[in-house]
């Protein structure tokens, strides 16, 4: 499926695969997710004999098309999506027939976070280090780096709550996180924020920000963004590392470190036993009782 695909376009495949089904007996579930990374974690856990993936490229597209699926009548057709800051906002789109989604959570990078696979991960990459020690350093990593991803996310929040149209794709997280001190530079990130940008400034946003913070405790998972939480543990590791070691990260498992390759790690050490864990798994439970024969989990899991 192309990225250019209108969500008509996507309804309209997707019925044509769903009579192809039909022709030859099969009841066959059609279950968008957003992207190519999402394709591929979730080949490890969909029924390969009755249920087919979809990147739709975007969780608007995946709402829109579910909508052209349901006036239309089309069944066995469901959407994962990361909630994000829906979650927090409570928004309408969340009660969207046949989306499925975490409510803990707000996105499958902090899912994987919340599972023992980091420390796997680490147990493997420190095998010189004692268990229980490795096991202690994934804590401490994964609680500075979702402290520290939290304050991003009150400006996250903030953008989507005013609509600001904020760009934090430019962001480099070296430039306002001192990962000698563990801090977060407010004031150049929401100077960095506001650049450029007539109708909004920087006090304007360091006092809204300061308004979400006062009500809304930054231990609350839901303020992170995963992908900000892997490129803080990146960039801080190092640091980190030391303090509890005494010696400097070693180069080879600095690499594994790397935000992209940490992200995909994550992924390779996600098991089963962790996802039935998550109330996602849940949620598609519930889907796959409620519109039987449809199904989209493998028996195993």
């Amino acid at each position: 499926m192309q990225p250019e695909m209108t969500p008509h376009e996507i309804a309209n495949e997707i019925g044509v695969r769903q009579i192809q089904s039909r022709i030859y007996g099969e009841g066959e579930t059609f279950v968008m997710v957003e992207g190519k990374t999402d394709e591929v974690l979730w080949e490890e856990y969909r029924s390969r004999e009755d249920c087919t993936l979809y990147p739709a490229h975007g969780k608007d597209k995946i709402i829109a098309a579910l909508g052209v699926a349901m006036n239309r009548g089309m069944c066995g057709i469901a959407g994962i999506v990361d909630a994000d800051y829906w979650l927090i906002t409570d928004a309408d789109e969340l009660a969207t027939e046949n989306l499925l989604y975490d409510d803990c959570c707000p996105d499958m990078e902090v899912i994987l976070l919340q599972s023992p696979g980091l420390k796997k991960v680490l147990r493997h990459e420190l095998p010189e280090e004692d268990i229980d020690a490795a096991h202690d350093f994934a804590d401490a990593l994964n609680r500075e780096s979702q402290r520290l991803a939290a304050e991003i996310g009150y400006f996250r929040w903030l953008n989507e709550v005013k609509g600001y149209g904020l760009n934090f794709k430019s962001l480099r997280i070296a430039d306002f996180v001192d990962a000698e001190t563990l801090a977060l530079d407010r004031d150049w990130l929401a100077r960095r924020l506001a650049e450029r940008r007539d109708e909004i400034s920087s006090e304007q946003l360091l006092r809204e920000t300061a308004e979400l913070r006062e009500n809304n405790p930054a231990e609350n998972l839901q303020l992170c963004r995963g992908k900000d939480v892997i490129a803080i543990m990146a960039h801080i590791m190092p640091v980190l590392y030391e303090a509890h070691f005494g010696e400097e990260l070693p180069e080879n498992i600095r690499e594994v470190f790397q935000e992209k390759r940490l992200a995909k790690e994550m992924r390779k050490a996600y098991e089963f036993i962790y996802f039935k864990q998550t109330s996602l798994f849940g949620c598609i439970q519930e889907w796959q009782s409620a519109n039987c024969p449809y199904k989209i989990l493998k028996p195993e899991i």
